[in-house]
């Protein structure tokens, strides 16, 4: 027996123990993806084409509140001061986000907006006590938050505090974030409290939390009637859950809040299950419209992968696609997230520098593509490979005069790609660049001032030069024409 351990309370023991058991469990996981191969999943036919049609005459705006992030500023590589740190001002700065989550996971269920650090007033036992009590000088930065959001203007989705906050206390805090110059507008009541790990004695319950949650909601539109309020609820057995079965009965909330990852294994059956992940979005947002009917459906976390490659990168495009498309069933989604966790960049401590990963370049092409862009009516004609899986998925977009594709080749062939405008097979010059990977499990790297789309040649039809587009295998694709069309907005 370890020193001391007989003099510690059983239910510490057994934290200790479950943190332990997790450690081993996680070191094995993460030595198993190092190794593991991912495998191409589906057989395809020897040759694949495919078709979008594009209306250009009925668009649509894109929520950009589709592209938030979730930011973790990581006490080991930026010290204690989140936001404030000096490194964080210059990456948001250089990011220029569109919208933000503050403050991020399970860490807003005990921040403190008085001190800007994290609080617990009560014995309630969950796994994060310590990283609560024994970093009493941790800060988020709202000062830092503050100074970024009046240069850069972003939206913010604010996670509240109801595990220790009382509604006034609530309602101090809308105020001084008012203050602040930020427009609050979207404000979530607690973060995965369906979970009784991350509840506090105030919140023990469902009852409970809808106690304390009624006096929040009542307090915020006191002082703002039009701000929006979500809960979180339970998606994976969304239909039969207990914290879902009461809540739905309330009326207290606007939108419900879900937290989506999908974490496959670096193997065939894992790359499989990745290139559903589209799929897989679709069928929650149907569910929980079954369930809580009306209210608009928030993602304030997600993440889809099967360890570093490109089946993962390919994923994630396809699920920004998807949340595009069925942009009515989606008000809200923030990426999990920018510097930790699936991170967009990676920071070396020693040399002070960043460097993009993947998922950086994904998020920079999406962003690229449907921020401030009217989405255009469209219908992409590809091979079905597998229950739930195009060979190719694509939209298209206007922006600033320019008609722009963006397509994903989920197969590792090229495919050939004809664009059919209003009708009419396109002929015009485009511009083709594309982000494609060697392999299923490459994984790619990137400087920050680097590109990460390569321009692509036309192909050939009957043996002469075409416009044609032809994808790459495993590749995300831009092609855009640089000619402004007619649109009903």
């Amino acid at each position: 027996m370890f020193p001391g351990l007989a003099s510690m309370t059983p239910n510490f023991i057994f934290l200790a123990s479950t943190l332990l058991a997790g450690l081993l469990a996680s070191s094995v996981a993460l030595s198993e993806s190092l190794t593991a191969q991912v495998v191409y999943p589906f057989d395809l036919p020897s040759r694949i084409e495919a078709t979008i049609n594009v209306d250009t005459k009925q668009t649509t705006p894109v929520k950009e509140m589709l592209f938030g992030l979730n930011c973790n500023w990581p006490e080991g590589d930026y010290g204690k001061v989140g936001y404030n740190h000096s490194k964080a001002q210059e990456l948001i700065l250089g990011f220029n986000p569109s919208s933000l989550r503050f403050p991020h996971g399970v860490w807003s269920n005990f921040y403190d907006y008085e001190s800007d650090g994290r609080r617990m007033t009560d014995n309630y036992e969950t796994l994060y006590d310590t990283a609560v009590r024994d970093h009493p000088d941790l800060k988020y930065g709202i000062d830092g938050l503050e100074r970024l959001h009046d240069r850069l203007g972003f939206d913010v989705l604010f996670t509240w505090n109801v595990n220790y906050d009382n509604a006034e206390k609530g309602a101090r805090r809308l105020v001084d974030t008012q203050q602040r110059g930020f427009n609050v507008k979207w404000i979530e009541l607690g973060n995965e409290i369906f979970w009784k790990t991350q509840r506090s004695e105030a919140v023990r319950t469902v009852e409970k939390y809808i106690e304390v949650s009624k006096g929040h909601a009542a307090a915020i539109r006191e002082i703002s009637p039009s701000v929006k309020i979500s809960v979180p609820v339970q998606w994976r057995k969304a239909e039969t859950d207990h914290w879902n079965a009461v809540l739905k009965n309330e009326d207290f909330f606007d939108a419900v809040t879900v937290h989506k990852y999908i974490h496959g294994k670096s193997n065939r059956e894992g790359a499989a299950e990745l290139l559903r992940a589209g799929r897989d979005f679709i069928e929650m947002a149907d569910t929980m419209e079954k369930v809580f009917p009306g209210r608009p459906l928030w993602i304030s976390e997600w993440a889809v992968d099967c360890g570093e490659n490109a089946i993962s990168a390919l994923a994630m495009a396809n699920v920004y696609l998807t949340l595009v498309e069925y942009q009515d069933r989606f008000e809200i989604a923030d990426f999990f997230q920018m510097n930790a966790g699936h991170p967009l960049l990676q920071y070396d401590k020693k040399s002070e520098t960043y460097t993009r990963t993947s998922f950086g370049a994904v998020y920079e092409i999406i962003r690229g593509v449907f921020e401030q862009s009217h989405l255009c009516e469209s219908q992409i004609e590809s091979p079905i490979i597998a229950d739930g899986v195009e060979a190719v998925s694509a939209l298209a977009v206007l922006k600033k005069g320019e008609l722009i594709v963006i397509a994903i080749n989920q197969t590792p062939k090229h495919v050939p790609l004809d664009l059919t405008m209003n009708g009419s097979i396109s002929q015009r010059p485009l511009v083709h660049h594309a982000l494609a990977f060697d392999d299923v499990n490459q994984w790619k790297m990137f400087e920050m001032d680097e590109s990460v789309m390569q321009p692509q040649a036309g192909g050939l039809k009957n043996d002469r030069p075409t416009n044609q587009i032809i994808l790459p295998p495993l590749s995300i694709n831009r092609i855009s024409i640089n000619q402004t069309y007619e649109s009903v907005h």
